[in-house]
């Protein structure tokens, strides 16, 4: 079966790299003379729209399952009683309920934002300013963060996010709340041993998402011995070994 790639964007690094190393062709955007059969495999890598000569293919990740994952309302409905997510709701009072609780709540007024876009944290302190948002979460304390890669439920790598080596010099008071790369955050490889729950919830994303393939934000919670599913990316960075191992698992399909 010969395999290709359809890059939602034809410049990302990452994906440029994974065909690069499976020695596949990437299927361009325009001109295309791509021909779509159930002889071919087509990897998309975090596109929503596929020109129909493509869809006539075997295609890795479907472009609806990827549209639903990158839309965070639609996934943690499509996901509801399956997945382990944190608590959210679309009704500006439960969520102002919660906070009158004691609870902190994100606010996401963007639904397909990325890396924090869109997202304003509310205390009690903010009642009086409350955030309108099509989406709201409880936000839950985690001792850690992962990325967990899983390819037809196989778990192909794992990294964890911690501060970058030097960030607190500079800043002593890091937010703790959004874990981004702006905010000094980074994903590291080495001595990543997540519990088992961060591994079960991010393969159980994968499946209920309709995915064939992503990368699973997951959080742990330590006291209550919980994990849970945040996003899934369908067109992460990945880079060295993390593109050796996708590759090899792309291999096992084909």
């Amino acid at each position: 079966m010969t395999m290709y790639i359809y890059l939602w964007n034809k410049n990302s690094e990452g994906g440029v790299r994974l065909s690069e190393v499976l020695n596949i062709r990437r299927i361009r955007h325009e001109n295309s003379t791509f021909k779509g059969t159930k002889n071919r495999t087509v990897i998309n890598w975090g596109s929503s729209e596929l020109p129909a000569e493509v869809l006539k293919a075997n295609v890795l990740n479907h472009p609806d399952a990827v549209k639903n994952c990158a839309n965070k309302l639609k996934f943690f409905d499509k996901v509801s009683g399956k997945v382990s997510t944190p608590d959210w709701t679309t009704d500006s009072e439960v969520a102002l309920g919660w906070i009158k609780k004691g609870d902190t709540v994100c606010a996401r007024k963007i639904l397909s934002g990325h890396s924090g876009e869109g997202l304003v944290i509310m205390t009690a302190d903010d009642i009086g300013s409350f955030t309108k948002a099509p989406l709201y979460t409880k936000y839950v304390p985690k001792k850690h963060e992962y990325r967990i890669h899983v390819v037809r439920g196989t778990v192909t790598d794992m990294q964890r996010k911690i501060l970058r080596p030097g960030y607190l010099d500079e800043n002593p008071e890091p937010n703790w709340h959004v874990r981004n790369h702006a905010n000094g955050f980074i994903y590291v490889r080495n001595d990543v041993n997540p519990p088992k729950a961060v591994i079960d919830q991010a393969v159980l994303a994968i499946k209920h998402s309709g995915l064939d393939f992503g990368a699973v934000d997951v959080i742990y919670n330590a006291k209550k011995e919980q994990a849970y599913v945040l996003e899934i990316n369908t067109a992460p960075g990945i880079e060295g070994e993390s593109v050796n191992n996708y590759a090899e698992a792309f291999r096992q399909i084909r």
